[in-house]
């Protein structure tokens, strides 16, 4: 009817001199995003809306921080394992007996997130060390792989308290620690996730690094 009000959306091409006028019947239907840009940076466009990422990737004992529009989740203090498919108090029997033995995959690269679910999908969990004896293990294990100047995924973080721990297991860092100089630094206030790191042939050593980079991940498991 002539009472109803039509709102024109003009999308203008500029580059072609060309503009299309079409019309809408209420703005609301309208995408608020294509892409996570579209959105506010604690935001991330999930169909078509700017919402939340947490609830959707989140589950049960987790804390979740949005950063450029990526979701951080981590096991809330006293809670330990995978944060995607929840987190429970202490640790599983069988992480705690046994011989460990260090697995490092060499095939694919993947963001700190996905290395806990790779690892956790074959039985195992992402890397802890808790003794410079384990920090060499792992150390033999990539240096058979024969990759140089590489990174590899720990499942160390700084998240959600800001103090380093074991993030499958839920404990702090040994005093043992094999940072390389000058790191632990947090560059760009986005390093919160645990890598052995090589730069310019040196060897291996611990770099923080930006969780949703994609390296190698270490995984481990006991017999």
């Amino acid at each position: 009817s002539a009472a109803r009000l039509f709102q024109v959306l003009v999308l203008c091409v500029f580059t072609n001199a060309i503009c299309i006028l079409a019309g809408v019947h209420n703005l609301s239907t309208l995408p608020q995003c294509i892409t996570n840009e579209d959105c506010d940076d604690l935001r991330t466009c999930i169909e078509l809306k700017c919402q939340d990422p947490c609830p959707a990737v989140c589950q049960g004992n987790v804390s979740c921080e949005v950063h450029n529009h990526q979701p951080y989740c981590g096991c809330k203090p006293g809670f330990s394992g995978n944060p995607f498919t929840g987190c429970q108090q202490g640790c599983p029997d069988r992480f705690s007996l046994g011989r460990k033995v260090y697995k490092v995959e060499r095939f694919m690269k993947v963001n700190w997130f996905a290395a806990i679910v790779h690892c956790q999908n074959h039985g195992w969990r992402l890397a802890t060390i808790n003794s410079k004896e384990e920090n060499d293990l792992i150390k033999e294990e990539i240096r058979k792989t024969r990759l140089r100047n590489d990174g590899f995924w720990t499942s160390g973080t700084s998240y959600p308290t800001g103090q380093w721990i074991w993030m499958v297991s839920g404990t702090p860092f040994p005093e043992f620690a094999d940072w390389e100089p000058g790191e632990p630094n947090n560059a760009h206030s986005n390093e919160h996730c645990l890598e052995f790191q090589e730069r310019n042939g040196n060897g291996y050593k611990w770099n923080d690094r930006s969780c949703v980079d994609k390296t190698f991940p270490i995984c481990e498991y006991f017999e």
